[in-house]
């Protein structure tokens, strides 16, 4: 993926040019197939995932389908901050293509560059009331 491409995910977005290629450079693609587990629930946190291509299922072991995410979209954030397990599992609804950002990576772009709190902080939000409105 290139950095111009990264311009248009949201989280990646607030960063210069020059950092976004940075981040791509330490960061790794994979894909993934429909019906695929990325993490699952209770697993240990290593990676930070962005979706650049393809959709997801957010489950949990007693709420079932409690989100969806698509192209922009991450996760896996929350584990890596409090360096906790995983507290959901993510599923590849259709054939799926993500970034791996590495924890290490992932918490030195977060001091280095805390603009991206606040892209990550709303889309956190979003995934809130999203699940609020599933369960209704």
């Amino acid at each position: 993926m290139d950095p111009q491409s990264t311009a248009s995910i949201p989280l990646l977005a607030v960063l210069s040019p020059k950092v976004r290629a940075s981040v791509i450079a330490n960061a790794r693609q994979r894909t993934f197939a429909p019906g695929q587990a990325m993490v699952r629930e209770g697993e240990s946190a290593l990676n930070l995932f962005i979706i650049t291509s393809g959709h997801a299922r957010i489950e949990t072991a007693d709420g079932g389908v409690v989100g969806r995410l698509g192209p922009g979209d991450f996760f896996g954030e929350l584990a890596l901050i409090e360096e906790h397990a995983r507290t959901a599992t993510v599923i590849a609804e259709d054939e799926l293509t993500c970034l791996l950002l590495p924890a290490w990576e992932f918490r030195a772009l977060l001091k280095e560059h805390p603009e991206m709190a606040l892209p990550m902080l709303h889309r956190v939000i979003a995934r809130l009331h999203s699940q609020g409105h599933q369960k209704r």
